[in-house]
């Protein structure tokens, strides 16, 4: 009973103090310095930003984050630093933009789980080889970026790689689209994975907390 009690509470509470996000919501343009702040639709805005890039270029926050430290005025007035690479993501014109490896990715699609595309560094061997002796020696590394796609689930922050094994845990969270998903074969599943991502956020909306 006090279960119940309390779950109720907590769909009203969230009723009242938050609101869904549609076509119509407005997120506020700006810097997250963290998870939080994008949680809370409550990023640093440009006008709090020092810096000498024209502000009102399309391609304002792509430069911005180049800059290796940003620096910003705090709510109380004082100016804080920030280094780029600690800077958890950014939106603009409603779009939101997350960092992955160091590098912002733009999410397409926004819902509860959300896939983008991004890259990561990955380090290739290739051995060497002596002419003279006509034998190979020490291999050598060369860094590289690979294209790979990511999940995100809004609801923790976390962001992970996608493959089947790691979106069948956030499916677990829907009893009905998971068994679904998974009582199809492992190809069907792989082809049909983004059609139960989009099933899925149909039926969880994604809520922000009111200002």
């Amino acid at each position: 009973m006090l279960f119940i009690i309390s779950f109720i509470g907590i769909g009203s509470c969230q009723s009242q103090d938050s609101v869904a996000y549609t076509r119509d919501f407005r997120l506020y343009e700006g810097l997250y310095l963290s998870y939080q702040d994008f949680r809370y639709n409550w990023p640093i805005p440009k006008e709090k930003i020092i810096t000498s890039i024209n502000k009102d270029q399309l391609d304002f926050y792509s430069k911005l984050i180049e800059e290796d430290v940003i620096e910003y005025t705090e709510r109380d007035g004082s100016v804080a630093k920030v280094k780029s690479e600690q800077v958890w993501g950014y939106c603009q014109n409603n779009i939101i933009f997350i960092n992955q490896d160091k590098n912002f990715y733009r999410i397409p699609v926004f819902g509860a789980i959300s896939n983008f595309i991004g890259t990561v560094e990955v380090y290739s061997y290739s051995p060497g080889y002596d002419p003279f002796m006509n034998t190979p020696i020490n291999s050598t590394s060369r860094k590289t970026r690979e294209i790979r796609q990511f999940l995100f689930d809004f609801y923790t922050g976390e962001i992970v790689e996608f493959n089947l094994e790691n979106l069948e845990e956030f499916l677990k969270r829907d009893d009905i689209v998971y068994k679904e998903f998974m009582s199809l074969n492992k190809k069907k599943r792989k082809e049909s994975a983004t059609k139960y991502i989009r099933m899925y956020n149909e039926k969880h909306s994604v809520y922000f907390p009111k200002n």
